[in-house]
């Protein structure tokens, strides 16, 4: 019995030691990886950490969204905009408007890409938009960390609106209101 104990004692020291020397190695790769990252517009050249292309592309404005064949428009109280293009499919606007930072999405051919990972609770919401024999309405539901997540389609294209702000229900309703007007009455 002695020996059995001593003899999986011995196994369990090795493995022990085989699992720490591997995470010590796999740390020093990934030092090495981070510092990787290049910032540039071109996304042959934007790697992430891991030497992968960035599926997340800088581009000037909303008019390079034009050959997604989506139409975006922000409202007039949104401050410094951040306009990009991920995995070639998706149209995102980050911007602040009254003190709430927002990412804004569309997406013709994307179905899930409101990029949110995180539980939502019971609580929906729903507000809606109509221009002749088209409408459209906006879900909005709630995180449970009490962010907001907006999405509605209009013709072809899928919008979201999230923000991780707890904001009440009248103004993200309003809010979400607003931007159906603007991307649906174009």
């Amino acid at each position: 019995m002695k020996k059995t104990w001593k003899l999986y004692g011995a196994v369990m020291a090795a493995v022990l030691f085989a699992a720490l020397q591997s995470a010590g190695c796999t740390q020093k790769q990934n030092a090495g990886a981070e510092t990787a990252y290049s910032e540039t517009e071109d996304s042959s050249q934007t790697e992430t950490a891991a030497n992968q292309p960035n599926p997340m592309v800088p581009v000037a404005d909303e008019n390079a969204f034009e050959p997604l064949g989506v139409h975006m428009v922000l409202p007039a109280q949104a401050e410094d905009p951040a306009f990009f293009i991920l995995n070639g499919e998706v149209a995102e606007i980050q911007f602040t408007a009254d003190g709430v930072s927002y990412s804004f999405r569309a997406s013709n051919t994307a179905e899930d890409f409101a990029g949110i990972f995180e539980r939502f609770t019971d609580h929906v919401l729903e507000t809606s938009y109509e221009s002749g024999d088209m409408s459209a309405t906006a879900k909005i539901r709630t995180t449970e960390s009490g962010g907001r997540l907006a999405s509605w389609n209009w013709d072809e294209t899928n919008y979201t609106l999230y923000t991780a702000a707890q904001i009440s229900d009248e103004a993200i309703t309003a809010f979400v209101q607003e931007l159906l007007e603007l991307t649906c009455s174009q």
